[in-house]
């Protein structure tokens, strides 16, 4: 339990802020780079990434090379990176070492639920 009670709530807002950045950074890039569309030309899937204490969660819709991110989880993605709470997730995704988002893997603290190979794409374009 946190020290202060509202500490959570505020850990949970910045998970959902960070979330928020992605998707309007990865849209811009879907809408600005002909590179970038060009790598995810092929790709095609659903990806949400949630937190499954906090009930956090936002939707990555990734076709013909464009991005569209959504607050919220779809009712059927193909992928989910599912965070064991918005802290940890909050302090993985913003480390500046790669290896932190595998460690949490190996520990349990990520689940990847899904296509494994889906994951992978969307966290080389995310970086």
């Amino acid at each position: 339990m946190a020290i202060f009670p509202f500490s959570e709530t505020i850990e949970r807002i910045k998970f959902s802020l960070l979330l928020t950045a992605l998707g309007i950074k990865l849209e811009l890039q879907s809408l600005s780079s002909k590179e970038f569309r060009k790598e995810l030309s092929d790709s095609q899937f659903t990806l949400v990434i949630r937190s499954e204490k906090d009930s956090v969660a936002h939707t990555y819709y990734v076709k013909n090379g464009f991005v569209l991110a959504i607050p919220g989880a779809c009712r059927k993605p193909d992928t989910e990176l599912v965070w064991d709470n918005a802290e940890t997730g909050l302090r993985a995704m913003l480390s500046k070492n790669e290896l932190d988002i595998y460690s949490a893997i190996g520990s349990g603290k990520l689940k990847i639920k899904g296509n494994f190979a889906n994951a992978l794409t969307f966290m080389s374009i995310a970086k």
